[in-house]
């Protein structure tokens, strides 16, 4: 992480959150601390479409961009049922 990363940091319950470009986030890691909860991206591959992905109760999951310019975009994480906390890095 360079010195002029910035962080991010929230805890998501009983809501959904929305990670698009315009937040600058190259990095985020998730953790789920009680109830249920999902993260779906908006990308297609071929003939197959993105789907929920349930996330693991006290384990951690980190997505990142290997593009040194490139950014997270269109990835939904829905708590509606749950808590995650987020941890985003710029």
């Amino acid at each position: 992480m360079s010195l002029s990363s910035k962080i991010f940091t929230y805890n998501l319950t009983n809501e959904s959150f929305e990670i698009v470009s315009d937040y600058g986030l190259k990095a985020v890691s998730l953790k789920l601390t009680s109830g249920t909860a999902t993260i779906t991206g908006t990308m297609k591959v071929g003939d197959k479409s993105s789907q929920p992905i349930s996330l693991t109760l006290n384990e951690g999951v980190t997505i990142n961009s290997d593009e040194a310019s490139g950014v997270l975009q269109d990835l939904t994480i829905d708590a509606t049922s749950g808590t995650v906390l987020i941890i985003g890095r710029s």
